[in-house]
């Protein structure tokens, strides 16, 4: 499914409104159709690693998903994909352009990469009377596509990681590595499915039941049953009173808050499992918000540093970036306690 925080829905509209009806009619026995996506899909996950972190099984009303096959603690890396596909941002926004561009790339593939690629989901409602699609890759690609910083990828594997409104994990592009990553953010044990949030937790992937549901059911066409979207009585009311707590302070402007506001979004942005990313943007906040050499900025910067080694690992730019903000506090602090035992001078 599309893991893009706004699919560009106006496309797959346009896409669907310019099928084009041949007036022939094909018949096809059932049972091919089905044995033509019939494929080995775990034969392809056994390519990117000898010790995979997962399976792809089938889930009844999800298709494929991935299974962990094992333990899986924050940080660790679940999967490591090169995209087949890179799509600068203005080829994206125009269907016809797009098509084409697909339609070279696909033929540069190998038939495997091929067969992978023609077996994602393609969201759009395929009428009876539609014999013939004249962007069958554009439909793929808006349906299955991520966020490349500002282009769009395809990953066919990352793909098969299905939504939650509680995600367990979360992709995060590496271009330096040419790579997009699929990280844990929360324990996960052996069986337990791999989830993500195909939603912004800036807007409506911390939002309440309803509204999620309604985005979710209005831009990726399915009604979500997971563990925040099936909570009963007073979980439910729980649950619904922390996001409405959450839209309310992100309202106001996360750049607005004061600390003690701050540090209570973070607490419930962990308490419904939020994008480790985000948290990892309110503590940037926080951190600059702090005085200088304070314990609190200290501690600000350690929470950064390790979130950011966990989500991109310990020689990202990220990571860097935090570490030279983590060494500067300490040099801050060192200066400090120098100067607190100087003897004072008698001039």
């Amino acid at each position: 499914m599309v893991v893009i925080a706004h699919p560009p829905e106006h496309l797959l509209a346009e896409i669907e409104a310019e099928k084009i009806d041949l007036g022939i009619e094909l018949e096809l026995d059932p049972e091919l159709v089905e044995d033509s996506k019939c494929f080995d899909l775990n034969k392809f996950v056994l390519e990117k690693t000898e010790t995979p972190a997962f399976k792809a099984v089938k889930i009844p009303c999800k298709g494929y998903g991935m299974i962990a096959t094992r333990k899986l603690f924050p940080g660790d890396l679940i999967l490591a994909e090169k995209p087949v596909f890179i799509v600068p941002d203005a080829i994206f926004e125009d269907v016809e352009q797009c098509e084409e561009f697909l339609e070279k790339e696909m033929n540069k593939l190998s038939s495997d990469e091929r067969e992978l690629v023609l077996s994602l989901t393609d969201r759009r409602e395929v009428e009876k009377d539609d014999y013939y699609d004249p962007n069958p890759y554009c439909g793929i690609f808006y349906t299955n596509a991520m966020t490349y910083e500002d282009d769009a990828v395809l990953c066919p594997l990352m793909a098969r990681a299905n939504h939650s409104c509680r995600p367990n994990a979360e992709f995060i592009s590496r271009p330096d590595l040419g790579e997009q990553h699929l990280v844990t953010n929360y324990v996960i044990n052996k069986g337990e499915e791999i989830t993500i949030n195909y939603m912004s937790m800036a807007e409506e992937g911390s939002d309440t039941k309803e509204t999620r549901q309604f985005y979710l059911r209005r831009d990726y066409g399915f009604q979500c049953t997971c563990k925040a979207c099936t909570l009963q009585d007073q979980e439910l009311l729980d649950d619904e009173s922390i996001r409405e707590t959450i839209k309310e302070l992100q309202a106001a402007g996360t750049d607005k808050l004061d600390p003690a506001e701050l540090e209570s979004l973070i607490s419930k942005a962990y308490h419904i499992q939020g994008k480790h990313s985000y948290i990892l943007d309110l503590f940037q906040i926080l951190y600059r918000s702090a005085p200088v050499g304070s314990y609190r900025m200290v501690e600000y910067a350690v929470n950064g540093f390790t979130i950011a080694v966990n989500l991109y690992g310990i020689g990202s730019k990220e990571a860097k970036e935090w570490k030279k903000q983590l060494d500067f506090q300490k040099s801050v602090n060192v200066l400090i306690l120098l100067d607190e035992n100087l003897p004072e001078s008698h001039f």
